[in-house]
């Protein structure tokens, strides 16, 4: 009897307990949707949205299977009828909304299948063999690759390899590169330089999606350098590792100087080592890295940056990930405004030469972007501006949009947004090469 006793207990308590945590998951959940959804100022929310919107399916099935859950508990509850059509209803419009990234898939893919036809004509596809193919993503997302991220091949990886060392600042990179050297592979040994973002002031080299990434493009035959660069050190914190060698009083000039002098060195030894391709060259960069892969990749034979390059590479493409354009915008508020001496009224050339809209001209190499058009940290306007300067020009520049994407939303392997990415990706690399 006791022991019956004791069961119904453990039962009810057991049953207590799911109902509750069911409720905070509910109450919970609707503040992330607000997020998902809706710009909120601060620094928690802001921060939030970077992660929300790429795990908004995990999510989705979470608020489904609380719906589930509390449903079949409601029995335990007076007017159970009345607050089991509500928790219904609440938990379906919370799951649906949820859903939304995931159902705005196709539209990714209209848009990118829209640029890649204007860029490469309808029948792109047709320039793409078969055997090359066959190394790529066959579809632009599936669920499984969703749930358990997609998986490459194996390559050749070595870390912290030293190509700077002056001015008290000492420079590594890490270098991803095929088994095979066979010409067989879709990237054909051409040479990928990686600038990581981090607002200028935060961030490292292979860090957390992108070292998967590089790993994936190396399995593919390319030569990926994923580099670091000194950063403007304003004493802050963030939840992106930054070692401290790379923290000082820096500029963009000086970032600028310190990636040109990688080029240089990938000239004189790097290339060779590595057997990369110094005629087939990208520059890849996400938020602060995409705007200077702008500035580089679109200012490389640009007057004002002589001297900063090597003369032997030859850039074929730059890959630009929500970037940063207009410098009088991110550049004349502390602390950002000490990345360039002066204002626009006092140092209007350098202003100029910061914006990559501006370095935009006939000679430039075709581009393409990735965009989230919920990105409050850098708003679509700025990826626009660098797509009509460079088409004004006659350059190729794709910009792939992504519903519900916030900042930072290609951080997750095989997310909404990611797997779209690198279905065009990989065949813009080949396309280009």
């Amino acid at each position: 009897m006791y022991g019956n006793l004791n069961k119904q207990t453990l039962l009810k308590s057991i049953k207590l307990l799911l109902v509750i945590l069911s409720f905070l998951t509910f109450f919970i959940g609707i503040y992330f949707t607000i997020v998902l959804l809706i710009p909120i100022e601060g620094e928690i929310s802001s921060s939030l949205s970077f992660f929300i919107t790429q795990i908004s399916g995990f999510l989705m099935f979470l608020y489904l299977i609380t719906t589930i859950l509390l449903v079949k508990l409601i029995p335990t509850i007076k007017r159970r009828s009345l607050v089991k059509k509500c928790i219904l209803v609440f938990g379906l419009v919370l799951t649906f909304l949820n859903a939304l990234p995931l159902i705005a898939t196709p539209i990714s893919i209209q848009t990118a299948e829209n640029e890649f036809n204007v860029a490469y004509g309808e029948d792109w596809r047709a320039q793409i063999p078969s055997s090359v193919d066959s190394y790529f993503l066959p579809i632009q997302f599936n669920l499984y690759n969703y749930f358990l991220g997609f998986s490459h091949r194996d390559c050749n990886v070595e870390t912290d390899i030293k190509y700077y060392d002056n001015d008290g600042f000492q420079l590594y990179f890490d270098v991803y590169y095929p088994k095979s050297t066979t010409r067989q592979l879709p990237g054909n040994n051409s040479i990928i330089i990686k600038i990581h973002g981090g607002s200028w002031q935060f961030g490292d080299k292979s860090l957390g999606n992108v070292l998967v990434l590089n790993k994936y493009l190396a399995a593919q035959g390319y030569v990926v350098f994923d580099i670091q660069y000194g950063l403007l050190d304003t004493k802050g914190s963030s939840f992106n590792p930054t070692p401290d060698h790379v923290r000082g009083n820096l500029t963009l000039h000086d970032m600028v100087y310190q990636i040109g002098n990688f080029t240089k060195q990938l000239e004189e030894t790097f290339a060779s080592t590595y057997n990369g391709n110094l005629d087939s060259v990208f520059i890849m960069g996400g938020s602060a890295g995409a705007h200077l892969t702008g500035v580089i990749g679109l200012g490389y034979n640009d007057p004002y940056f002589a001297g900063n390059f090597s003369n032997a590479l030859n850039i074929k493409g730059i890959i630009p990930i929500y970037p940063p354009n207009f410098a009088d915008l991110y550049f004349t508020h502390e602390p950002l405004s000490r990345l360039i001496p002066g204002d626009p009224l006092s140092n209007p050339i350098a202003f100029e030469k910061f914006t990559p809209s501006n370095l935009a001209d006939a000679t430039d190499p075709p581009a393409i972007i990735f965009q989230g058009l919920r990105d409050d940290l850098v708003p679509l306007i700025n990826a626009e501006t660098i797509k009509s300067a460079l088409n004004t020009n006659g350059v190729d520049c794709m910009l792939l949009t992504f519903p519900f994407a916030a900042h930072a939303s290609d951080l997750i392997v095989g997310n909404t947004f990611s797997q779209v990415w690198v279905y065009y990706l990989e065949r813009f690399l080949y396309l280009e090469q």
